[in-house]
């Protein structure tokens, strides 16, 4: 009897989490700040039964880490980089994720080489927050940095990419967990790209992609994100005016979620009152709806 009770209980609380609407949040740094490449994850979410609906949220900040570490003299010795670990508490109160995705790393080795203090500060931070996402009921992706210097790797004399590849192979080393690593894809098309085009560039600055960039990004997370959450189709992205209406909403709603978790990082545009920013962002998504739609 106690077994069917317990079988019965399971089967109720499993049928609350199907019905439940997603809620995506994206943690990361100035890369999932600049938003283009979550907005298309987000777009291609959307065009899937799963995510229609869902309610999905850019919290990406700026100089950010999962290590805690930052470098003498950061940013002019204005302020050392924030962590996520100070901040992550109230967003899985506030917003009570059902999926998380997060993108650390680039900043966690605080553009030093390859030193194992450092990448021990980085797998701690990282465990860290796999264990406080599931604890609190959602589940967690671990995306890889993406790439540093792509376009010259001869202007990389600490050679810092090779701390980001050092990232990427522990990440993926772990069992049972869910991890994208995209380095690989970017290698990849920043390849083709170059054959293609001989000028083109990756990244000005050697860390922020340049739009072409991160749609290469949410290409390779789009498309493993699709066999590791068995997503039906092919993803689709938007593009155009519809990614340009998806692109107001992000914002809108990336700024009033960092305003109502009360960062810490100076510099950060104060977002608009939540209601206020949702009652918007509801109708930017059903513009959005129209214009999928009429396309």
């Amino acid at each position: 009897m106690k077994s069917l009770f317990l079988l019965f209980a399971w089967f109720l609380s499993t049928l609350s989490l199907l019905a439940q609407t997603p809620r995506v949040a994206f943690l990361g740094d100035s890369i999932m700040y600049g938003g283009r490449w979550p907005t298309l994850v987000e777009s291609a979410l959307r065009a899937t039964p799963n995510f229609a609906d869902a309610n999905i949220v850019n919290f990406g900040l700026s100089s950010e880490t999962v290590s805690g570490l930052s470098e003498p003299g950061h940013a002019g010795g204005k302020f050392a980089r924030p962590c996520l670990h100070e901040r992550l508490d109230r967003i899985l109160t506030a917003f009570r994720p059902t999926h998380v995705l997060a993108c650390y790393g680039m900043n966690d080795g605080i553009y030093l080489p390859l030193d194992d203090k450092r990448q021990q500060a980085f797998q701690d931070g990282m465990r860290k927050l796999k264990i406080a996402v599931e604890k609190s009921g959602a589940s967690f992706v671990a995306i890889s940095a993406p790439l540093y210097s792509a376009d010259q790797s001869e202007k990389d004399p600490m050679n810092y990419d090779a701390v980001l590849d050092a990232q990427a192979t522990w990440l993926t080393s772990q069992k049972d967990w869910q991890v994208i690593d995209i380095r690989p894809d970017l290698r990849a098309a920043i390849a083709k790209a170059k054959k293609a085009n001989p000028a083109f560039v990756y990244a000005q600055d050697k860390v922020h992609p340049g739009a072409e960039g991160h749609d290469f990004i949410a290409a390779s997370v789009t498309r493993q994100l699709w066999r590791l959450w068995k997503l039906p189709d092919q993803p689709v992205m938007a593009s155009g005016s519809s990614l340009d209406l998806l692109s107001q909403r992000n914002a809108l709603l990336k700024h009033a979620w960092l305003t109502e978790t009360k960062h810490l990082r100076p510099g950060v545009p104060k977002g608009l009152p939540l209601p206020e920013a949702e009652s918007k962002a509801a109708e930017i998504l059903q513009e959005y709806r129209k214009a999928k739609t009429a396309q």
